[in-house]
């Protein structure tokens, strides 16, 4: 009876596991690294180094995350070598799991870009190794936890780290402390309101999944109640004012799928039935009502509300979102099978660049939807086998689980949420350990109750060779894994900030070269913030000494960088801008027409390609790229004025007239359209014309009164 007791008490059990394993110094020491790392995964949300880090919102989470699974691995071995109860057991989830690493390993090696696909870089901090890393989480997880019966507590862990992010989101929103950010949307310590969002979205349904366990008969189960009700309203709250509408529509699809579970299947809880079906109908309700007062002044006014009342195929965003997935099905039409490799979106993003995105981010390295994502990355095989993750674990908690039907409901529901809202985001450290915890829960759920090995022990020498290859392999790991990407990184925070009043030193300078001696993952990073910091203020005519080391310096690099990934269109032109900016514009041309044939239709190639034959007196050719800059897209503002100014160059003041017009009808209130135009006719010697298109631009806008009058008294001499 006793035994009963403590077995169907998960805390209780895991006491008993623990005092069961003293006998082993090794394993219990084993044990006590695990849970440590446990304990610890879920605040490494909380990581925020403002201070000594590139890219400080995203290295300090993912270092420490990597950091955790390295010591758990190593404390693992030693226990599944001495105790074959924790060794891990075949199931679904494992396989499916295994089969997409194999998937997205072989991409990476036949894809674009090998390297980066393995390591990614320090501002996504992905790639196959942060994917190896959560498969070790969650194998371990799924032994330890599970043999220990320690995944309620745990998962209760995820929700106080949860309510600690909820509340700091709230404070933010009541500006009792400031985003970490800068930005103006909740967003926790997270950095982004859309990582918020996603992490407030798994801890509302593991919330819920809570509350549909719950009996409500003893005070104590009503305490469990209101404590979950309340966390659920809490993140919804978080939720709500990240204004992510990719969160909300995943919470609307989540909800929606849990509650028509609960009302087809469920039959036994009448009463739960009964809340699902008053939720339904709230949903129903409260977006049918959204719906129809989307235009007025309540909805509009509200900065939260508006976002999502601006959701159409017109408005900005999401014209971008459908170019970009465009060119996301171009690439993977051209490698069909295993995609272009992890990380490597931004090769297809350059090859069939779509000139409508001229009012967008240029350098693009996600889809922003985790179909499109995987069909580049890994293929068609890639997102079948990502596919096959959820639906195996969908499969497992509606046929292979005894847990009640509407936990089965919840579970069901918060997967298609987090799949619905990955449709428009994409994922970030935080919330692939909170999806990799829920799969390995899900697959402790089907697992046949384990054993009782406790006493089935390794030999004393087999325990002492383990924990000694386990303590050679953890450094091994921590080191090799992660040390010279974060002293790269460290050295570049050092580079950049680094600085004397008067800009970079000479001691500014060894740090860049130190960096790029770690010859890390960063290496291409720190390349690029060496180029910006090297042209940053620079007297062109009368550049430093130091200044001339910088320059060398980064020529030299962006050389290296060019050869390492040929292919890259980024790096060609930053090269060939370089080499424009010294003056060297004939090789310039080179670099800058290699990229243009590697991303054919991106102006701003073409108008760096326009710069550099400027900077050779060839206005000719200059006209040539302008013109073909604007014909990709003759309503891009930067492209009509660049073409208008090198046709007055050249004398061409018909075209001129009659392009500058286009551009006015286009956007008559455009300032810069009228200024233009005012240009055109100066040179034309159109005078009167030109005044009035110069005083139309200052009605236009204010700010340019002193210059607007100034040209005015420049051409009436």
């Amino acid at each position: 009876m006793a035994h009963s007791t403590i077995k169907n008490d998960p805390i209780l059990y895991g006491l008993f596991v623990v005092l069961y394993e003293i006998m082993s110094s090794q394993k219990l020491l084993a044990n006590a690294l695990v849970t440590v790392c446990f304990i610890a995964i879920p605040f490494t949300s909380f990581i925020v180094l403002s201070s000594g880090t590139f890219f400080y919102l995203v290295v300090g989470k993912n270092f420490a995350f990597r950091v955790l699974v390295e010591i758990m691995l190593s404390a693992y071995l030693v226990l599944a070598v001495i105790d074959p109860v924790y060794r891990p057991r075949k199931n679904y989830l494992l396989i499916s799991i295994v089969l997409f690493l194999v998937v997205i390993i072989l991409a990476g090696i036949f894809g674009e870009n090998p390297a980066k696909s393995f390591w990614s870089n320090f501002e996504r901090m992905e790639g196959v190794v942060t994917y190896l890393h959560l498969f070790v989480y969650f194998v371990v997880a799924s032994a330890v936890l599970t043999v220990r019966r320690m995944w309620e507590p745990y998962l209760n862990l995820h929700l106080f780290a949860g309510v600690i992010m909820g509340i700091e989101g709230v404070l933010q929103w009541m500006g009792r402390i400031q985003n970490v950010s800068g930005g103006t949307r909740i967003e926790g310590s997270l950095g982004n309101p859309a990582y918020l969002a996603t992490y407030a979205l798994f801890n509302i349904f593991l919330a819920l999944f809570f509350l549909a366990r719950s009996k409500f008969t003893t005070k104590k189960e009503q305490f469990k109640v209101f404590i979950y009700s309340a966390i659920v309203l809490l993140q919804t709250f978080v939720l709500y004012h990240t204004a992510t509408r990719g969160g909300v529509l995943g919470l609307i699809a989540g909800v929606l799928t849990a509650t028509i579970l609960v009302v087809i299947f469920e039959r036994e809880r009448k009463f739960l039935r009964m809340v699902a079906y008053s939720i339904l109908l709230g949903v129903i309700f409260l977006v049918g009502g959204f719906v129809a007062l989307k235009n007025t002044d309540f909805v509009t006014q509200n900065s939260v509300l508006s976002r999502f009342s601006s959701i159409s195929p017109t408005e900005q965003t999401t014209k971008a979102r459908f170019m970009v997935w465009g060119m996301a099905i171009d690439g993977f039409k051209e490698r069909p099978i295993l995609g272009w490799g992890q990380e490597n979106f931004n090769y297809v993003f350059n090859k069939y660049y779509n000139p409508g995105m001229y009012e967008q981010e240029q350098w693009f390295d996600r889809a922003h939807n985790v179909v499109f994502d995987w069909l580049v990355a890994s293929g068609a095989l890639g997102l079948l086998s990502y596919l096959g993750i959820f639906c195996l674990a969908i499969y497992i908690i509606w046929k292979r689980t005894k847990i009640s039907i509407t936990e089965k409901s919840v579970l069901v529901g918060l997967l298609f949420g987090y799949f619905f809202q990955n449709l428009f985001v994409f994922d970030n450290i935080t919330s692939l350990v909170y999806f990799f915890t829920i799969l390995g829960y899900v697959a402790s759920l089907s697992l046949v109750e384990a054993e009782e090995r406790y006493l089935q022990k390794a030999s004393k020498k087999t325990q002492y060779i383990v924990s000694t290859g386990a303590v050679l392999l953890c450094c091994a790991l921590v080191y090799g894994i992660n040390y010279a990407g974060y002293m790269q990184n460290t050295t570049l925070y050092k580079a950049l900030v680094d600085n004397d009043t008067n800009g970079p030193t000479a001691e500014n300078l060894a740090l860049f070269q130190k960096a790029i001696e770690y010859n890390s993952y960063g290496t291409s990073e720190v390349r690029e913030q060496l180029v910006s910091t090297a042209v940053a203020g620079v007297d062109t005519n009368n550049p430093t000494q130091i200044r001339r080391q910088y320059v060398m310096l980064a020529l030299q690099e962006l050389d290296k960088q060019t050869i390492e990934t040929p292919t890259n269109a980024r790096y060609q032109l930053f090269l060939g801008n370089l080499l424009s900016y010294v003056g060297e514009a004939d090789v310039a041309i080179k670099y800058l027409k290699t990229a243009q044939e590697l991303s054919p239709k991106k102006q701003t190639i073409l108008f760096a390609l326009g710069e550099a034959y400027k900077n050779k007196n060839d206005f000719k050719n200059a006209e040539v790229a302008y013109k073909e800059a604007y014909e990709l897209e003759p309503k891009f503002g930067s492209a009509i004025l660049s073409y208008v100014r090198t046709l007055v160059q050249n004398k061409n003041f018909a075209e001129a007239e009659k392009i500058a017009l286009a551009g006015i009808a286009q956007s008559e209130n455009n300032y810069a359209m009228h200024v233009i135009l005012g240009e055109v006719y100066a040179n034309m010697g159109r005078l009167k014309d030109a005044i009035r298109e110069v005083n139309r631009a200052i009605e236009l806008n204010n700010d340019f009164k002193t210059d607007g009058e100034a040209y005015i008294e420049k051409i009436s001499k």
